[in-house]
Parts: structure tokens; C-alpha cells; sequence
């Protein structure tokens, strides 16, 4: 073998080593362990998290029959209407073309259902919760969703969204089919439901009491305290650097930015985040979904919540309590609400209860008859310096009030409520107003 052929067959080797060497690399797959994943920071959750239907929904139904109405608050008739109408497909959404006032004779007149909510809603919001078919949907807020219970064949159902505040009204298409089986399941058996009568509060302004009386439990619960450590956790961007002072009357959380405060007296929970000028602005028209998303963030809806109040303008929204049955809960210190307040895009204040209530102390439960409508409305229009146009609600609800004996235990109290010039207050006499520290006008 010449010298020649010595080198050619080395450098043939050579050459085959590298490529299987290269090869191995490529294909090389080494057995890691697996290692489970981890959380740099915990999820905080304090209570539940739940979805826009349960919170945005609406307080009232009023049926119109003949004339008359018949309405309810009752929780489960209003959950099962909304999974109905939820799966109806909606389509060409438009401004309503005729006048305001021939349309408001022809819905107390008509056979039609009144869906009725605590305040405005966004339909950019509501679109979650109902499934519209529609690429540009225009943007409006609306109070009631109103449902004719009669078609003709051939023609689609027709849906209207109706904002009393704004007198405005839209209006939509679905399917005769889902408005027939609609009047079989709630519209035909409304006769059966509690007798209502209607109310103008003003030209715009309408609402319906009951027309005979309320039969409404009384309930005690036990206020448990909720751990103000994970609200720490869940309002703080460092937790780590939070200072805590604990004071005879209170106790206070501090960043360099923040302060969270809880008052032992009113139990009562209040989260300060001052502005940073350097964030960007948020639109006013998503300030009730931010603030639904502030509190599934930290699962802080610790009991049944709803939302009642926007202010756009201001960026502020409120969620109030409600009983089992349907009810609103009042207190004159806001022991019943979730207050929220934004200032460009970050929460600026957030104040809530610090309690949750659980076990219900059956044994303590007790019935109680409540005056009709035109009773409470009676002893509205009797009382003192009584100005019937700052008048903007009248409702049956229950007030929540601390047990002086037992400050674990809460009762929730039936009675009428209104509201007059901007404020909610209890409709009773003067003499149990001053028992209960209630400010009378």
C-alpha cells in the first residue's frame, strides 16, 4: 500500500467519525428529571371569583298583562330567565326610531315583560352574557331589557334595550321561536306572581311596588372576620416592603405608595393607592368591567354582591349585598357594600367590608309583615319637608345591624328603603330612627 492510499483511507475514517459525531450531537436528547413548576407569587384568592351573570343581573321582573302587572325579585325565576334569553341568538341591533313616550303607553299597555336592573349597564359589557351576533355593535348603556311576548309568523321577535336615564332605546332581532317558547315558560304563568302597581317618580322615571303586603324573614347571622394578611398580599405590588401598625382602634398597612386601613369598630376595610401621573388613562365606558376584574383578581367576593351603581364621569362603582330571596341590604356606615374609585388606571380606592356572614342561626329566624307600596308611599309624602321630586327609588330591602350584645352576630332587618337626593335611607318613624342612629330628613 502506497503512501498515498495510507492518508486517503485515514482521512476517509476522519471523515466518517466526524459526520456520526455530528450526528449524535444533533440527535443528543439527555434525560432531565422532571421537576414539578412552581409559582414565584401565589395566587391570592380570600373568597370567589364568579362571572359577570352573577353579578350583573337584574333586581326586578315586572310582566305586563292586561294592564296589570305582576312582577317578582325572587333570585331563581331571575337566574333561570337570564340562562334563557342567554342562549337566544341576538342580531341587527339598532336605534329605536319612534318617540320615547308612545312607546312607554304602549309597554304598560302592551303584552310585555320588564327585565329590570339596579342601574345602568354597559352593552359592551352585557354582550358576554348574551350572544349578539353583531360586528358593529354601537355602544350604549341600558337599565331594562324588555320582551314583547307576542309575534306574528314570519316576522322575528323584537328585543328592546331601554335606558330610562339616557331616553334612549335600542333595538334588536331574535328568532319568534325563542319569544314563543319564552311566553310558555315565564310569561303565561306570571299571573300567579306577586301584584305590582306602577309609580311615575317623574316624566322619565318609572318603578313598581308591590300592591299588598310583604311577608319578609328576619335573619342572624355570625360575622366572620376575613384575614387581613391576604389582603396584604393581594392589594401591595411588594408585599415584602408593607409595613404594619396596630393601634388600639385600628390597624394600618403601608408601602411608599399605599395604605390599607382596618377599622376594628366598623370592621370595615379602606385601600388608598394615590396617583402615579405617568399612567395612561382608561376609558370611562369599561370602569364597571375593570372593577369586576379588580375583585376576581383576589376572589374577593366573600358574599352574594351585585352591582348597583356606576359613575362613569367620576370612576366610581358599587356592588351591594343582597339576601338569598333577592333583596338589597342597606347600612347607613356601608358595612353592606364595595366601593370602588379609579384614577387613570389603577385602582385609587377600594373600601369594603372586612367580615363575610356564615351560619345562619336558624333558630333566630322570625317573619314579618311589611306595608304595600301605596302604604310606604303614604308615609313618604306624610313626612316632614318631604320634596317629592328628590325622590329617585322606593323598595323593599333589609338593613343591616350589629347585635350591641354580641358583636359577632349581624341581623338583617326587613323594611322600606329610598332613595332621596342621592342618599338611601330607611322608611321608618322618627322614634325608631333615633334607636338605630339612623339620620332622618
Amino acid at each position: 500500500m502506497t503512501y498515498e492510499n495510507i492518508k486517503t483511507t485515514i482521512l476517509t475514517i476522519l471523515v466518517l467519525l466526524s459526520g456520526i459525531l455530528t450526528w449524535n450531537i444533533w440527535t443528543y436528547q439527555p434525560k432531565y428529571e422532571i421537576v414539578p413548576s412552581e409559582k414565584t407569587v401565589e395566587e391570592v384568592s380570600i373568597g370567589m371569583k364568579k362571572e359577570i351573570r352573577k353579578v350583573v343581573k337584574p333586581h326586578q321582573v315586572i310582566y305586563h298583562i292586561g294592564g296589570e302587572q305582576y312582577g317578582t325579585i325572587d333570585n331563581e325565576h331571575i337566574d333561570n330567565m337570564i340562562a334563557t334569553i342567554s342562549k337566544w341568538k341576538f342580531f341587527d341591533v339598532n336605534k329605536y326610531p319612534g318617540r320615547i313616550a308612545d312607546f312607554n303607553e304602549k309597554l304598560v299597555s302592551g303584552s310585555n315583560t320588564e327585565i329590570i336592573f339596579p342601574d345602568e349597564v354597559p352593552i359592551d359589557l352585557f354582550k358576554r352574557v348574551l350572544n349578539i351576533d353583531e360586528k358593529d355593535l354601537p355602544k350604549f348603556d341600558f337599565d331594562r331589557i324588555i320582551i314583547h311576548a307576542e309575534t306574528q309568523e314570519k316576522q322575528d321577535g323584537i328585543i328592546y334595550f331601554y335606558s330610562q336615564q339616557n331616553q334612549q332605546i335600542f333595538e334588536s332581532n331574535v328568532n319568534p321561536t325563542f319569544i314563543n317558547q319564552f311566553a310558555e315558560k315565564f310569561y303565561k304563568r306570571a299571573g300567579k306572581l306577586t301584584p305590582y302597581f306602577l309609580y311615575s317618580l317623574s316624566d322619565t322615571k318609572r318603578i313598581y311596588l308591590p300592591a299588598g303586603e310583604t311577608e319578609m324573614m328576619k335573619y342572624t347571622y355570625y360575622r366572620i372576620p376575613l384575614e387581613m394578611e391576604q389582603f396584604k398580599e393581594a392589594l401591595f405590588n411588594d408585599p415584602s416592603f408593607v409595613q404594619r401598625n396596630i393601634m388600639a382602634d385600628r390597624e394600618e398597612y403601608m408601602d411608599d405608595y399605599s395604605k390599607m386601613t382596618f377599622d376594628r369598630t366598623t370592621k370595615m376595610i379602606s385601600y388608598v393607592n394615590p396617583i402615579r401621573y405617568n399612567d395612561s388613562v382608561i376609558g370611562t365606558s369599561n370602569v364597571l368591567q375593570k372593577s369586576i376584574e379588580f375583585i376576581n383578581s383576589h376572589g374577593g367576593w366573600t358574599d352574594a354582591y351585585r352591582y348597583v351603581y356606576k359613575d362613569d364621569f367620576n370612576q366610581k362603582v358599587r356592588f351591594r349585598l343582597y339576601s338569598k330571596e333577592g333583596y338589597p341590604v342597606f347600612n347607613s356606615i356601608g358595612m353592606s357594600e364595595i366601593h370602588q374609585q379609579w384614577t387613570q388606571s389603577q385602582i385609587s380606592r377600594y373600601i369594603r367590608p372586612g367580615f363575610q356572614l356564615e351560619l345562619q342561626l336558624k333558630q333566630d329566624m322570625e317573619t314579618e309583615k311589611l306595608p304595600s307600596g301605596y302604604e310606604a308611599l303614604k308615609m313618604l309624602e306624610a313626612k316632614k319637608n318631604f320634596k317629592p321630586e328628590l325622590l329617585g327609588n322606593l323598595m323593599l330591602g333589609y338593613y343591616m345591624r350589629e347585635i350591641p350584645t354580641d358583636e359577632r352576630l349581624i341581623s338583617l332587618e326587613p323594611g322600606w328603603f329610598y332613595l332621596y337626593n342621592q342618599e338611601w335611607r330607611r322608611l321608618i318613624s322618627e322614634e325608631e330612627a333615633r334607636n338605630l342612629g339612623l339620620e332622618q330628613n
